[in-house]
């Protein structure tokens, strides 16, 4: 084998690394830069506070919780959306089961994927017409008694007094 295929294939190789270094430092620094805020849950039963970050536009929406190994347990991510419409989210690079909240425009949850299954390619639909979606730990919803019909308390859906 000559030297000059040993050495191109060596270039290639550090240029790979490179590249997945470059893809992975963006993703880290992309999820360092989401907005923080807070929210509340009003179930049947309780209403429960939650620290959240808040993925506003298409950039956040894309890394959303992705390469995470952990979320705190009263912590979560917010998928705002300027207009109503359908849903569709996935776990390909999730690395931690989640339980995926789809909201309407009023607050109200609409539908609840439960334990939604890390780094599945398969589609998580909302179900009809949603303006948000919010992301827990899986088995939080099941743990707080979160059903359909609760209601999210956030500025996004003209229920929030602050």
């Amino acid at each position: 084998m000559s030297s000059k295929v040993i050495v191109s294939g060596f270039i290639q190789r550090i240029f790979i690394a490179l590249i997945g270094l470059f893809f992975v430092a963006n993703i880290a620094n992309a999820q360092q830069k989401f907005p923080t805020d807070t929210l509340s849950i009003i179930s049947k039963d309780n209403t429960y506070d939650f620290d959240i970050e808040l993925a506003l536009d298409d950039s956040h929406r894309q890394y959303g919780m992705m390469f995470r190994t952990e979320l705190p347990e009263m912590n979560g991510m917010l998928f705002i959306y300027d207009n109503k419409k359908r849903i569709s989210m996935w776990m390909k690079n999730t690395f931690i089961p989640l339980d995926i909240i789809f909201v309407d425009e009023a607050g109200k949850i609409m539908r609840i994927e439960k334990m939604a299954q890390p780094r599945s390619l398969s589609l998580i639909r909302s179900g009809g017409l949603a303006k948000a979606v919010l992301e827990v730990n899986g088995g939080l919803a099941d743990k707080l008694g979160i059903d359909v019909g609760d209601e999210l308390i956030y500025s996004t859906f003209g229920n929030a007094t602050k």
